[in-house]
């Protein structure tokens, strides 16, 4: 029987940065990153940004807090570089929850204090992409 998993992403975005640079700076390997232009596998479409996103991949979670602290865990300690790369390479800050739902077994879905400050902080976005499959 499948479970509900949750996938928690931090991702930065901008148009003309390194991603080399930013793993260099932060000290954080990225799970994925391409760069503006790339040519997306499979398809004829080029990347219309570059990304660098570091992931916890999915879990079996009823909570998605759970996820998302793994992520924040790993840069609070690094807010001032966030807050430095931002201003100098002019990115965008993403914070991507992605929920696949399997047997209507929903996780719960809110967002603590410090995680709400924390986003502020950053001047990042939420995003929230659910999935039904039973």
């Amino acid at each position: 029987m499948e479970k509900t998993t949750v996938m928690a992403e931090f991702s930065i975005i901008g148009d003309d940065f390194v991603p080399q640079n930013i793993t260099n700076q932060l000290k954080i390997t990225p799970e994925k990153y391409w760069i503006k232009g790339d040519v997306i596998k499979g398809k004829n479409i080029k990347r219309r940004e570059t990304c660098w996103t570091i992931s916890t991949g999915y879990e079996e979670s009823f909570d998605i807090s759970q996820q998302l602290y793994k992520v924040v865990n790993l840069l609070t300690k690094k807010k001032n570089m966030l807050n430095q790369l931002k201003d100098q390479y002019k990115l965008e800050y993403l914070f991507s929850v992605v929920v696949k739902i399997e047997n209507n077994e929903k996780p719960a879905m809110y967002f603590e204090r410090d995680f709400i400050e924390f986003v502020n902080e950053l001047e990042a976005e939420i995003d929230i992409d659910l999935y039904i499959y039973s």
